[in-house]
């Protein structure tokens, strides 16, 4: 099984510049993993293996509607009215992705024993293999299982490299199982002066620890978490020039601002151009920037497409990784940013009804993104509308706006394209919020059984 999956491997030394490097010489030998640099390039492939695309929670979100063009584009049109045959399908993928890192992970840290060269570099791989573990379960957690309730199933634990025929863990115990790998993860790691932005790090496993108590109601623990979290990060980005960098950033090594980047290859936001004709999808009408906004020329650009009954219409298109039209420059996917821990903190404050904090928080981000502040004292409901509003719109395209919306139990509309006009609403009981578990996992694991609403749905 190991020789099978180091049989297509990467050599990634822990000074190496990304995860493209020389491909490794066919390995063979019953202690395959045997040294540091051997277990990096088992990290590595665990990090190609990972379904990072937003473009798989974007279409689901309400972050964008549809353009003419989707019309032209059947399988965006699925995943944005949720076809169940479509959902299924990408449930498939994503699982099988998951999974698949999953099982260069478990090689990794099963080998430990067998590890010639151990010392700081080994602590930071193998802490960073538990982190990137806990990032995986928590994801199948939230796509897979229904929202928090701690006796509903959970996550499916797959610790050995063996086919295994488990129950699934109910959700109480796989957040204690997240957070111990968790809470191990980063004490391995803390302390590693030269961890890479294209691997997880210390202060995303962190970021990574305040999602998982704001998932379980715990505000006053996110409280304490992002607040110290952010007592080592930066101020917010105030400039244009300064925000418009965090999409193009091309240095190794994280700052207090970009926690984790992912080496994509592409442009990330290929998935919403066709030709010269224009993007299948353009910024929800609710999410568009007011022009003093700094965010007005980076998280949209403007582009003239053709439009149902005139010849052009100016569209907001989707931005940060593109500044135009024809911008088609590799980039790197973030995955964690400072920013998601001031709206993290901000929500626990909301939630615990500290409305004078939360306000002081709240008016601290529009300044720095020059929007109009709050100038009254609005209620707890009105503030978390407001709050929810605001980041969806800052995380615009990321996705983090798809698992927030299925945890703040909220429907969703869908539109009809170039249209405001509402063609239905996905609402916040519909059953496909809870992906389906595949059914060759189902028919290798009589354990298993399908989540409601999938049973009767086949490819």
């Amino acid at each position: 099984m190991i020789k099978y999956i180091l049989s297509a491997l990467t050599v990634l030394s822990i000074s190496s510049c990304s995860l493209d490097v020389k491909n490794e010489q066919e390995i063979s030998g019953d202690d395959i993993i045997n040294t540091t640099q051997k277990a990096t390039s088992v990290l590595a492939q665990a990090y190609k293996e990972l379904p990072v695309n937003g473009s798989t929670f974007t279409l689901l979100s309400e972050d964008l509607q549809p353009t003419y063009l989707i019309e032209y584009n059947s399988n965006a049109k699925q995943h944005y009215t949720w076809n169940e045959i479509a959902l299924k399908t990408l449930a498939n993928s994503q699982w099988d992705s998951y999974y698949s890192a999953m099982v260069h992970l478990n090689a990794l840290l099963n080998t430990e024993a067998h590890i010639r060269d151990k010392g700081t570099d080994w602590d930071y791989i193998k802490g960073n293999a538990l982190v990137l573990k806990a990032y995986i379960y928590f994801d199948l957690l939230q796509l897979y299982s229904t929202r928090y309730n701690p006796e509903a199933p959970g996550v499916l634990r797959k610790d050995e490299l063996k086919i295994e025929s488990n129950k699934r863990l109910t959700q109480s115990e796989s957040i204690q199982y997240i957070e111990r790998m968790l809470q191990e993860g980063i004490s391995l790691m803390d302390s590693y002066a030269a961890q890479k932005i294209y691997f997880i790090t210390t202060q995303a496993a962190k970021q990574l620890e305040i999602k998982i108590a704001l998932y379980q109601g715990q505000y006053d623990k996110a409280e304490a978490l992002a607040t110290a979290l952010l007592s080592e990060s930066a101020p917010l980005p105030n400039t244009a020039e300064t925000y418009a960098s965090l999409w193009k950033y091309k240095d190794n090594s994280p700052t207090r601002q970009v926690y984790w980047a992912y080496d994509f290859r592409e442009n990330p936001n290929h998935y919403l151009t066709t030709t010269t004709d224009g993007d299948i999808m353009q910024i929800h009408f609710l999410n568009k920037f007011e022009e003093s906004d700094m965010r007005y020329t980076i998280s949209q650009f403007f582009y003239d497409m053709k439009a149902q009954g005139i010849a052009s219409s100016t569209r907001a298109l989707l931005g940060k990784y593109k500044s135009n039209y024809n911008d088609k420059e590799e980039q790197r996917i973030i995955l964690s940013r400072n920013t998601e821990t001031y709206f993290l903190l901000l929500e626990s404050l909301i939630e615990q009804n500290k409305i004078a904090q939360a306000i002081s928080l709240y008016n601290d981000f529009k300044t720095s993104v020059h929007s109009e502040t709050i100038t009254d004292s609005p209620s707890q409901q009105v503030l978390r509308l407001l709050f929810r509003a605001e980041k969806q719109k800052e995380f615009i395209g990321e996705k983090t706006n798809y698992f927030d919306l299925k945890r703040w139990n909220t429907s969703i509309a869908r539109y009809e394209s170039d249209s405001n006009k509402k063609s239905n609403t996905i609402e916040a009981t519909d059953f496909r919020w809870t992906w389906p578990i595949p059914t060759a996992e189902i028919r290798l694991n009589n354990n298993l059984v399908q989540n409601d609403g999938w049973q009767s749905i086949e490819l």
